[in-house]
């Protein structure tokens, strides 16, 4: 399983009822706070009860997306997730 991570995250609520990560921002290993904007990103939520690859189990009420980010000039991949009660977000980094 992958090492998670809580984020802050702004999203866009549209009147459609879909929902956008746009930004996340978190304390890194130096203890500063970092911020990056989501470059790209697939909404997997709403899918079949099942664990995803970076090993955390998601149900089909689970908000759960696949993010590109850019650190430092190269492309990275995390999982955002929402916890099921809603209260916060975690990030895990996919290798």
């Amino acid at each position: 399983m992958s090492k998670r991570f809580p984020v802050d995250v702004i999203l866009q609520h549209n009147t459609n009822g879909t929902i956008i990560p746009l930004r996340l921002r978190f304390t890194n290993n130096d203890g500063e706070r970092t911020e990056y904007t989501i470059r790209g990103y697939k909404d997997l939520s709403g899918q079949a009860t099942r664990t995803m690859a970076d090993g955390v189990y998601v149900t089909s009420s689970d908000l759960v997306y696949h993010c590109k980010l850019v650190v430092n000039n190269q492309q990275r991949y995390i999982y955002l997730h929402r916890n099921p009660n809603g209260s916060s977000w975690f990030m895990t980094v996919i290798n």
